[in-house]
C-alpha cells in the first residue's frame, strides 16, 4: 500500500512538472468541454494529495490501510474541490468571456496603430464597452498606420482586418 501511495504522488507530481515545463509548447492543459471537474488540473491535484497524504499516514502513524486511504480519500477530495472552484472553474468561465468579446468584434471598426503588412501583424484600437482596447491584427493587404479598418474575424486571438 505504502508504494502505490508514492507511486501515485510522484504520478502526480510528474505531471505537474511535465505541464509547467512544456504544457504550452503542446497545449497539454485540455478541457473536458462541460465538465470542469474532469480538468487534468483536478484530477492531477486529487491523485497527487492522495497519494501523498496516504503515504505520510502510512509512514508516520499506526494507521492501517482502511483509515489512511479514507483520510486520504477525504483530504484529496476536499483540496481538488478548492482547486476545482477556485481555480479552473473562474479560469474557464474567464476564457469563455474573453471568446465572446472576440466574437462580438465582427464587423465593428477600428484604427490600425502599428501598420499592418502582408504575413505581418500589425495592431489595431477599437473601443468595447466604454474602455478603449488594443489587440493584434492581420490583413490580405498592407494597411498604414492610422487608416480606419473593419474587424471582418478573429483566428487564435488575433483580429482579421479590411480597409475601409
Amino acid at each position: 500500500m505504502e508504494t502505490l501511495m508514492m507511486a501515485l504522488f510522484l504520478i502526480g507530481v510528474g505531471y505537474a512538472v511535465l505541464t509547467t515545463i512544456v504544457g504550452d509548447l503542446f497545449g497539454m492543459e485540455a478541457h473536458a468541454g462541460g465538465l470542469p471537474f474532469l480538468s487534468p488540473t483536478v484530477i492531477a491535484t486529487f491523485v497527487t494529495v492522495f497519494g501523498g497524504i496516504g503515504y505520510l499516514l502510512l509512514h508516520n502513524t499506526d494507521l492501517t490501510a482502511v483509515p489512511v486511504a479514507g483520510l486520504a480519500l477525504l483530504a484529496a477530495l476536499g483540496v481538488s474541490s478548492a482547486i476545482l472552484f477556485l481555480v479552473v472553474i473562474p479560469l474557464h468561465a474567464a476564457q469563455k468571456g474573453v471568446a465572446l468579446s472576440a466574437k462580438t468584434m465582427i464587423g465593428r471598426e477600428a484604427k490600425v496603430v502599428t501598420s499592418i503588412e502582408v504575413r505581418r501583424v500589425g495592431e489595431i484600437v477599437y473601443e468595447q464597452g466604454g474602455s478603449r482596447h488594443s489587440a493584434p491584427a492581420k490583413a490580405n493587404g498592407n494597411i498604414e498606420q492610422g487608416a480606419e479598418v473593419r474587424i471582418v474575424g478573429e483566428l487564435a486571438g488575433t483580429f482579421v482586418v479590411e480597409k475601409i
